[in-house]
C-alpha cells in the first residue's frame, strides 16, 4: 500500500469516529466519502493538503476520540481546521448524505426583476431608504 493509501485510509478512520452513523444518517466510511472525494476536495483547497497531513501523521485512529478532536483544536489549531474541514466537506459531497438531508445540490433559480415593488409597497425597504446610502471608499 503507497503511503497517500495509508494516508487516505488513516483518513477514513478518522472520519468514520468524527462523522459515525446516527439518526438516520450513514457514516462517513458508509457513503466512501473520504476515498471518493478527498482528491476533489483538496484540489479545491489545496492550502489545507500540509496541515491535513500533519493532523493525519499527529492523530492515532486506534485512540481517536471526539474527545481528542477537541482537544487536537488547542494543540494546532490549522491542522484541526484543515481535517474537520476536509472530512465535513468530503461527507456533504456524498450524493446519499445530500438527499438524506434533502439538498438537491445548486439549483438554477428565476428572478423577477420587478418583485422589489411589493417590498417597497409593504414598507420592508423603508428602514434602508431612511438610513441613507453608507459605503466605505475603496482604498
Amino acid at each position: 500500500m503507497s503511503a497517500a493509501a495509508l494516508e487516505a485510509e488513516r483518513l477514513r478512520r478518522l472520519a468514520d469516529v468524527m462523522l459515525p452513523a446516527a439518526h438516520g444518517m450513514p457514516s462517513a466510511g458508509d457513503v466512501s466519502a473520504i476515498a471518493a472525494y478527498l482528491e476533489r476536495v483538496l484540489a479545491w483547497r489545496d492550502d489545507l493538503r500540509a496541515p491535513l497531513a500533519r493532523a493525519v501523521a499527529d492523530l492515532d485512529p486506534e485512540s481517536f476520540t471526539v474527545e481528542r478532536l477537541a482537544a487536537y483544536h488547542g494543540i494546532d489549531e490549522e491542522a484541526y481546521v484543515a481535517l474537520t474541514t476536509v472530512v465535513a466537506a468530503c461527507y456533504y459531497l456524498s450524493p446519499v448524505v445530500r438527499e438524506r438531508i434533502g439538498y438537491p445540490g445548486q439549483v438554477a433559480k428565476t428572478y423577477d426583476a420587478f418583485a422589489y415593488t411589493a417590498w417597497v409597497a409593504e414598507g420592508l425597504l423603508d428602514p434602508v431608504m431612511e438610513r441613507g446610502p453608507i459605503y466605505r471608499e475603496a482604498p
